[in-house]
């Protein structure tokens, strides 16, 4: 059973990663997208326009890297799914076949108009909307609902691209921010059980090894954020910034190899040592400060001092670890 304090302190660290400020713009930019495509489609005439509204709340995404181009994939995937309910709808069958024909011809359309490497579940959305509507009053299909999403399209990706845009600088400092905070929390606790000998890093290899995978997640996203640049016209002027936040991210992620070889080291040779663990806290200070963009010069010399003292045994194994991240850290501080 989970305590109740490891609950808690779970909660809080998701609660942390989520920026909540994007979460709200989110909620706006659908809301006023999906309204301003319903009032001109009724302006136009159009009674209960739905598909007009419904193209931006599934056409819209919070993921700060989405650049127009999945906007306009998912705007696709919503026309796919219109054009495959307009043609089932009008089969000689009853609507459970119907509802069956549409999902099947959806799904594998969703899987061949792929978003980002995923399924476009907009195909079956649209088609699953499009009959259930059509069950109540089958006079509102064809070219009017065509027409309707048209309009939803172009209200989206104008909500999409010039209101709050994807940020990612925004995304990407705070991603540099939790990296930074996290190594210097792992780095310090293996400080900790070199000095104690304690042996906590057994318990906190799975955690450990969970947050160095997701620092190489964040670097697979760098591409998306370079690309969110070029297809922003407001946010060409971060390239500079995010250039900087992707040397920091690729810093972070390259330390926490190391760390983790570290760790899996000390856990398993059960080590304490002294020396050891005044280098690693050095490592630690040094990590923050060069993550945050600060003179790294004074914890990295005391690094290299502390590394320099003869080591034997098992010592000599985390030593070896120790100053192969010195190397990638002094490296990185150089450049």
């Amino acid at each position: 059973m989970v305590p109740a304090a490891g609950v808690l302190k779970l909660a809080r660290r998701r609660l942390l990663e989520r920026d909540l400020g994007a979460e709200l713009r989110l909620a706006l930019k659908m809301t006023l997208g999906a309204t301003v495509a319903w009032w001109i489609a009724s302006e136009l005439g159009a009674r209960r326009p739905i598909f007009a509204a419904l193209v931006p709340l599934v056409a819209m995404t919070g993921d700060p890297f989405a650049a127009v181009s999945v906007s306009v994939g998912r705007i696709i995937g919503v026309f796919a799914g219109v054009g495959i309910g307009i043609a089932v709808v009008h089969l000689s069958i009853g609507l459970t076949w119907r509802v069956a024909l549409a999902l099947l011809i959806g799904t594998v359309g969703s899987v061949v108009l792929k978003v980002g490497g995923r399924p476009n579940l907009e195909v079956p959305i649209a088609a699953l909307f499009l009959i259930g509507f059509a069950s109540a009053s089958i006079s509102q299909l064809g070219i009017q609902r065509i027409w309707e999403t048209g309009i939803g399209a172009v209200v989206t990706v104008l909500v999409a691209s010039l209101l709050w845009p994807p940020d990612p600088v925004r995304a990407l400092t705070r991603q540099v921010a939790r990296l930074r905070r996290e190594l210097v929390d792992d780095l310090t606790a293996i400080a900790d059980d070199l000095a104690t000998g304690s042996g906590e890093m057994s318990d906190r290899l799975d955690e450990l090894r969970e947050r160095s995978l997701d620092a190489v997640r964040d670097v697979f996203d760098l591409d998306a954020a370079s690309r969110a640049l070029r297809w922003s016209p407001l946010r060409r002027r971060d390239v500079e910034s995010v250039a900087d936040l992707r040397g920091r991210i690729n810093l972070a992620a390259r330390v926490y190899r190391h760390t983790r070889s570290v760790a899996r080291d000390v856990a398993d040779l059960r080590l304490r040592s002294a020396t050891l663990a005044r280098a690693t806290r050095d490592l630690a200070d040094a990590t923050d400060r060069a993550l945050s963009r600060r003179d790294a010069g004074e914890p990295l010399a005391h690094a290299v001092a502390a590394l320099a003292e003869p080591a034997s045994g098992d010592a000599h194994v985390v030593q070896a670890q120790l100053r192969q991240l010195l190397a990638d850290l002094r490296a990185a501080v150089e450049r």
